[in-house]
């Protein structure tokens, strides 16, 4: 309907010239708004504090979900799969090793990784973030909000001491998990290896707790089996479930911090404690995913979903202590429901005189959506905002007067007149007439009832209906089907007044009509255009049906019919070149087809001949063709593909204005398929993709949806209250040590003679300054490789002289030995020329209290230390000036050492050899008296 309305208003303008061609300023390509879930979502992640759920997907995206239908979409620069996701508890902070702004909607910081990250875990209640990658590492970072980066920590957990005895250099293995245990999150962390060794880690001694998991090793290699997915499946730590890729799901038992006089007897097991039947080892199908839930003491469920190339399953498993109680199965196919809507229409509706009355629902319609779905039901959407309200539905009946619930195939509304055109696959068309009321609202028919508001007249033809035409206000309405034939319905009796049938040379039949009046030297005459589905194009007279061009237009090759329109270009437009001035005079044929555009000669194809004005063939496949134009009447062509590229180009010349591509969208064509496309006349475009709705525009305009803003207000920073948030770091005084630190300090006072006379080991959890305090600190030497920490340039490093430290060599020097050159007396020398050089420091006097006269002293002092070229205190450079000084001076004073010690080696050297030759000569002397 809206390229008739397109052709209407050209039309008008033809009587004043023709129409022009759009302008690269008047495009403006842009995602509007997306709804929904996108269709190939991979990973969660939940903010309870928040209340905001995200979801990424496989090209880049994350979705996220807020309170009250609040939804926005995140998009990465490059489309890379996230391969973790995490939150930031109440701090609208998402993490997928990079950061993201929940507030702003963008990517505000990037870490750089030297090897691939395998394995992620946020310590909530905390900024720490484990990092495990490709070589068994697992590395620390902190979160620093102020600066919004991520920076790297000195503690780390090597794979040489986390993996065991087996651990190689050159064998690494890399790490498919890792988390914090619960109840212990503080103390402990469990480490999985992609070969199933698990290595529960403590914190604090930087020591392994306990080593499992050898058996699955083995298995490993025998079975080429690897770690794909893990979770906990006990609320105090107890217990870890395992997913392997051979479709293999086991639950192990790992040492809780609640039992560690058991760890010796637990630490090191070798089996697992159940293997679970889910059926998933037959058909190998991976396990991507493991999730556990709580049930408050009765059967935890697990959720397990599998996926691989053939199959894709989801089932959830009920777990009562070590036993399965039972499961629930459910094919992939039917785990997402499909919206089926089937060829919808999208009106556009911007004249304020035509919503100005009616009822509260309908005066606010500026946008009208309409769709066809799979159940025969036919629905009409207020899209004016992008959460779309329907409006009314209509339930078609058969003749038994009962739901028919055959999926509507093609779809024609007629806003002026109030007439809806529906075809169905069955091959009945439904003339819906709605009676309009006395205001002057067109949407008042959206109240409408059967038998009071509209009334319903039906035609049986042969085959799938597949394209209508209507002409506003006209009592003719053109219908194909996928037979090839078509018929011209009057629309006050619904009968039929001529039939033709048409060759086409593939199967398909009709796949476009449009009525056309033709005027040629004073002569004018109604026509019928019809574009088969293999791109051939028939012209029939419209009163009689006869054909006019005996011999149709063709393409050489067979392809998809995507438009056919016949429009009229003004000669003075500067698109139209200097060879196409003769012709724009005339009306041209335009033909989109899934590989290529024509612009034709419309006088040449009535005639049989195939005069083709311009081709171009663009870069991919395409599915999707509609005219749009702008206020001032200016008309382009946009172009929908199927991998989601969207182009704008301008006509006549085809060229391209502007082009755009909407990130995960897909479009398959088929009767069941969940894809539709619509477009309004003024470039407004609705795609529908399974569960998700892209709402794009092409034009620079402006207001087009309603409330965009605040649907898109997932979080606000300055309107959360940060008190609800468990991740607010609180200052030392305020801090506590939570549930468990409370609990274990009852149970220690309660049982502390007990626990003294027995000398059993108590746990104290570890407090967050602690915690800082121990990832400060290098535990273990950093691999040569290890870059340097991701540190603002604007933060200050302490550097001292004195912490350069001489080691003794504890070994016997080899070669000649000088009591006096000991470096026991060399080490002094140096510490005696260490205090020598350090400059004196003042005691820091507060400047509240600092009397008068101390500014005297305190200047007398910068004075003191200028003269003797130290920096003053005030003078911002005077740290590194310091720290260069004194390294000049102990390069000079090293340098005179070494001189010095030189030259009384030589001299040492000289005496040495004086003295033997005073003992040759003694010893020669005495031989010979």
């Amino acid at each position: 309907m809206f390229v008739r309305k397109l052709v209407e208003k050209a039309s008008k303008k033809h009587r004043i010239g023709g129409i022009s061609g759009l302008r690269a300023e008047d495009v403006s390509p842009r995602l509007a708004f997306h709804y929904g879930v996108p269709a190939d979502a991979a990973l969660l992640a939940y903010d309870p504090a928040l209340h905001v759920l995200a979801v990424a997907t496989r090209n880049g995206q994350i979705k996220l979900f807020g309170r009250d239908n609040t939804q926005a979409l995140l998009q990465s620069p490059s489309p890379v799969p996230s391969k973790f996701l995490r939150f930031a508890e109440g701090q609208g902070v998402l993490l997928n090793v990079n950061i993201w702004d929940i507030d702003t909607k963008k990517l505000c910081y990037v870490h750089p990784f030297e090897k691939e990250i395998t394995a992620f875990s946020v310590l909530q209640n905390s900024f720490y973030i484990y990092v495990g990658d490709s070589f068994g590492n697992v590395s620390l970072l902190k979160l620093d909000l102020g600066q919004t980066c991520l920076v790297d920590m000195p503690y780390w957990i090597p794979f040489s001491e986390s993996y065991g005895s087996g651990a190689n250099v050159g064998n690494e293995v890399e790490v498919a998990f890792v988390s914090p245990q619960p109840l212990a999150e503080n103390n402990r962390v469990l480490i999985i290896f992609r070969d199933g060794i698990m290595s529960l880690w403590d914190i604090k001694t930087s020591k392994v707790v306990s080593l499992s998991g050898k058996s699955m090793q083995q298995q490993s290699h025998q079975e080429a089996k690897a770690v794909t997915s893990a979770c906990w499946a006990c609320a105090k730590g107890s217990k870890i479930a395992i997913g392997f890729d051979s479709g293999d799901i086991y639950l192990w038992s790992i040492p809780d911090i609640l039992n560690a006089q058991n760890l010796s007897s637990m630490g090191n097991q070798n089996l697992p404690l159940q293997r679970l039947n889910l059926g998933y080892k037959l058909d190998r199908v991976s396990i991507v995913s493991l999730r556990w839930v709580n049930s408050d003491g009765k059967a935890g469920r697990l959720y397990v979903n599998g996926f691989s190339d053939h199959a894709y399953l989801f089932q959830i498993a009920f777990l009562m202590g070590f036993d399965q109680i039972a499961s629930y199965f459910d094919d992939g196919q039917d785990y997402f429901s499909s919206l089926a809507t089937k060829y919808p229409w999208f009106l556009s509706m911007k004249d304020k005189h035509q919503t100005s009355t009616g009822s509260a629902d309908i005066h606010k319609t500026r946008n009208l959506y309409v769709t066809g779905h799979l159940d025969g039901t036919i629905r009409f959407w207020d899209a004016s905002c992008p959460l779309l309200l329907q409006n009314l539905m209509i339930k078609q009946q058969n003749e038994e007067n009962s739901p028919s619930g055959t999926p509507i195939t093609s779809l024609q509304f007629d806003m002026s007149s109030s007439i809806l055109i529906c075809g169905d696959r069955s091959g009945t068309v439904r003339i819906i007439t709605f009676r309009k009321d006395s205001s002057d609202n067109i949407f008042s028919f959206l109240h409408a009832k059967q038998g009071e508001s509209y009334n319903v007249r039906c035609i049986k033809l042969k085959g799938a209906v597949t394209s209508i035409s209507l002409i506003s206000n006209s009592k003719r309405v053109a219908v194909g089907t996928e037979k090839g034939i078509v018929s011209v319905v009057s629309i006050e009796d619904a009968s039929i007044l001529y039939q033709k049938q048409l060759e086409c040379r593939v199967s398909g039949g009709i796949a476009s009509l449009q009525f056309e009046m033709y005027s040629h030297n004073g002569y004018d005459k109604d026509l019928l255009l019809v574009g088969m589905e293999d791109s051939t194009i028939y012209i029939l007279e419209e009163e009689t049906g006869k054909l006019l061009n005996t011999n149709p237009v063709q393409t050489n090759k067979p392809s998809r019919a995507l438009l056919m329109q016949t429009l009229e270009l003004s000669p003075d437009d500067p698109s139209v070149s200097d060879t196409h001035d003769t012709v724009s005079k005339e009306s041209l044929l335009l033909l989109c087809t899934e590989n290529a555009i024509r612009l034709f000669s419309l006088s040449h194809a009535i005639q049989g001949t195939k005069n083709i004005i311009n081709k171009k063939k663009p870069n991919g496949s395409c599915c999707f063709a509609s005219l749009i134009h702008s206020v001032s009447s200016e008309i382009g062509l946009l172009l929908v593909f199927s991998n989601g590229k969207i182009e704008i180009r301008s006509l006549p010349d085809l060229s391209i204005l502007k082009e755009a591509s909407l990130r995960g969208f897909s479009y398959t064509r088929n009767l069941n398929s969940s894809s539709s496309i619509a477009c309004s006349s003024d470039g407004e475009i609705i795609l529908v993709n399974g569960e998700e709705t892209f709402f794009f525009s092409t034009l620079c305009q402006n207001d087009i949806y309603r409330h965009v803003d605040s649907i898109n207000t997932i979080y606000r920073k300055d309107n959360s209250p940060r008190e609800e948030s468990s991740y607010v770091v609180k200052s030392p005084r305020e801090k506590k040590k939570g549930i468990f630190g409370m609990i274990m300090k009852d149970t220690k006072a309660s049982k502390g003679k007990q626990s003294d006379a027995n000398g059993d080991e108590q746990f104290t959890a570890t407090t967050s300054e602690e915690l800082s305090s121990i990832f400060s600190c290098a535990n273990f030497a950093p691999v040569s490789e290890k870059r340097n920490s991701s540190i603002k340039d604007d933060e200050n490093i302490e550097l001292d002289i004195d912490d350069i430290n001489i080691d003794d060599n504890p070994q016997k020097q080899k070669g000649p030995h000088f009591p006096g050159l000991s470096k026991q007396k060399i080490s002094k020398g140096f510490q005696s020329l260490r205090e020598k050089l350090k400059p004196r420091t003042e005691e820091k006097v507060n400047s509240g209290n600092r009397k008068p006269e101390d500014d005297t002293s305190v200047s007398q002092v910068d004075q003191i230390k200028m003269k003797y070229g130290y920096a003053t205190n005030d003078d911002p450079t005077s740290l590194p000036k310091m720290i260069g000084n004194k390294l000049q001076e102990n390069i000079k004073k090293l340098e005179g050492i070494n001189i010095r010690a030189g030259d009384m080696a030589n001299g040492a050297q000289s005496f040495s050899a004086m003295a033997k030759e005073l003992l040759r000569n003694t010893k020669n002397e005495k031989a010979t008296s």
